[in-house]
């Protein structure tokens, strides 16, 4: 991708997307529900759009949160970043050396560079039954088993397990759980309405999500999906099983600590984590460097669709975030996406409760994000 044009106006952009975001309430899909978008450049708010119902009682507000599935990955892989970095761990060591079991069935080569950039070839757990609430056992399940394929440089998603992986990392390095680190280092200092588990007093403040009407579009990805012993299949459905937006709509996901898909946030503070990850905010110019560089870029063994990865964020190679150049975030199942323009200072994120079918960006989310960042 080009480098973003240095002409970009806010206030143009601004309108853009706040016409864009219009036409979307006003169509038909979704019917219920409602969403958010905003704008943040360098610590300051450019855009912050809300409109329709958190519930059917309720209107959606500039303070309601909202589940944004795999859009939580970008946030735990900062927390993972942010934790290395302060103890001095290089991307290149082996996660066995902080996490010394992980070494078993031949992955004692496996870098903490390649656990985050989906390369490790744990995108599937071998181990059947096991909950999604289930840290230990997952993480023991997933430092026991080998690589789903053998080690030649692709990568494939980690749809469920890349969470149990970061957090785990998490742990060893520094002595607690991925969702606390988050609330010491981040949530608390910073005031970001963005939790790794909801507490009590906001469990019924969340935005009730909404299944898609229609099944994700015929293709490839259909298809292994599809196929119960395909890798997709397994790697977007295990631990855990189908986790359909009723069952993520319950008091008890709500508040389980999911680093892969369970954070639950409002627009505003995904914008503005990203707007200060952007410009360098609590992190080093290195890790900055770090998040917006592709790692891997080609057809993804999961998702059966061109992805690029850089440690832990999905980055720009094939378009994901429109027109501005190098940028890095992550999307998530339904249509959520926040993601930095490091070039503009900018963060950006899409959140709705009525998800569209697919776990990459649809059209409603493309077209927000083309209407702040035009195609070149």
């Amino acid at each position: 991708m080009s480098a973003p044009a240095p002409d970009w106006q806010a206030d143009a952009a601004a309108d853009r997307v706040r016409r864009a975001f219009a036409r979307l309430c006003d169509a038909a899909e979704p019917a219920a529900g409602g969403a958010a978008l905003a704008i943040w450049q360098d610590g300051r708010t450019v855009l912050s759009l809300h409109a329709g119902s958190a519930a059917p009682d309720r209107p959606w507000t500039t303070t309601t949160p909202c589940l944004i599935w795999s859009a939580s990955k970008g946030i735990a892989a900062a927390c993972a970043l942010h934790a290395l970095a302060a103890r001095g761990i290089p991307l290149h060591a082996p996660v066995a050396d902080c996490w010394p079991e992980f070494a078993a069935a031949g992955k004692g080569d496996i870098t903490l560079a390649d656990l985050l950039s989906h390369r490790a070839g744990l995108a599937a757990i071998d181990q059947a039954g096991l909950a999604i609430t289930d840290h230990s056992g997952v993480a023991a399940a997933l430092a026991a088993q080998p690589r789903n394929w053998p080690a030649d440089g692709s990568h494939g998603y980690g749809a469920r397990t890349f969470g149990f992986l970061v957090d785990e990392v998490v742990r060893r390095v520094s002595g607690e759980p991925l969702a606390a680190y988050w609330d010491r280092v981040f949530r608390g200092p910073l005031r970001l309405d963005l939790w790794f588990g909801l507490p009590a007093d906001r469990i019924d403040d969340a935005a009730v999500v909404i299944a898609p009407r229609t099944p994700p579009p015929p293709g490839p990805f259909a298809r292994a999906f599809a196929t119960r012993a395909s890798l997709t299949r397994r790697a977007l459905t295990e631990p855990g099983g189908l986790l359909a937006p009723s069952l993520m709509n319950t008091p008890a996901l709500r508040s389980a600590a999911l680093p892969s898909l369970g954070a639950i946030a409002t627009a505003d503070a995904l914008a503005r984590f990203y707007s200060l990850l952007a410009g360098g905010g609590m992190f080093s110019t290195a890790t900055v460097a770090t998040m917006a560089t592709s790692l891997v870029s080609g057809e993804d063994r999961v998702l059966i669709d061109p992805t690029s990865f850089s440690a832990g964020f999905m980055t720009n190679d094939h378009g994901v975030y429109g027109g501005c150049g190098a940028a890095f975030g992550h999307p998530g199942a339904g249509g959520a996406i926040a993601f930095a323009v490091p070039a503009l200072g900018i963060g950006f994120a899409f959140v709705p409760s009525a998800m569209h079918p697919g776990a990459l960006p649809g059209p409603r989310t493309r077209a927000l994000v083309a209407a702040a960042f035009p195609p070149a």
